[in-house]
């Protein structure tokens, strides 16, 4: 994937963006309008590529209050102003804030705000992080009680390919176990 992602990002006249991105510095304003008028495929699998370079296959989640965090960069899809923007929109957001962020940073995504569909999708667009209320009746909604539904999040993120950590309150890491 990553041979032929990059080809076409060279076909596309955006290797000196890539080329940047991949640096991990986070980009400046007038890439950001470049790759806003780029295709949805290219943007994301260059915001994918910069988080698994930098960030790797962990998924953190944690609690609303625990996301607060000077290190993550909220993606805040759920906003008035993001109102009325169709989903691949609201993914392309998260892409471009993955991509002008410096790669030290995650960049999360509201379980609460757009639903569990939506949040892990994000996940192949440049987030690393999920918060939200694993309490809540809008995270998935079938199964009864937080426990049951970290386990279910837990197997949905790791056959994505990915790593599933939960992170409590207090920042302690609570590993899921299968």
């Amino acid at each position: 994937m990553g041979r032929v992602l990059m080809r076409a990002i060279h076909a596309a006249g955006l290797q000196e963006i890539a080329d940047r991105a991949l640096e991990g510095g986070g980009l400046p304003a007038s890439d950001i309008e470049c790759l806003r008028k780029s295709d949805l495929l290219l943007v994301a699998g260059l915001a994918d590529l910069v988080r698994e370079k930098f960030r790797g296959d962990e998924v953190r989640i944690v609690t609303s209050g625990a996301a607060r965090d000077p290190n993550v960069v909220l993606a805040e899809l759920g906003t008035s102003e993001r109102a009325g923007l169709t989903g691949a929109e609201l993914l392309v957001e998260v892409a471009l804030i993955r991509l002008r962020t410096p790669a030290d940073r995650g960049v999360a995504v509201s379980l609460d705000a757009v639903g569990l569909e939506l949040a892990q999708t994000a996940l192949v667009f440049g987030a690393d992080v999920l918060f939200g209320d694993l309490g809540g009746k809008r995270l998935l909604p079938l199964l009864d009680g937080p426990q049951a539904r970290k386990q279910e999040l837990s197997g949905l993120i790791t056959r994505a390919g990915r790593t599933p950590r939960f992170v409590e309150a207090g920042g302690d890491s609570a590993e899921q176990r299968s």
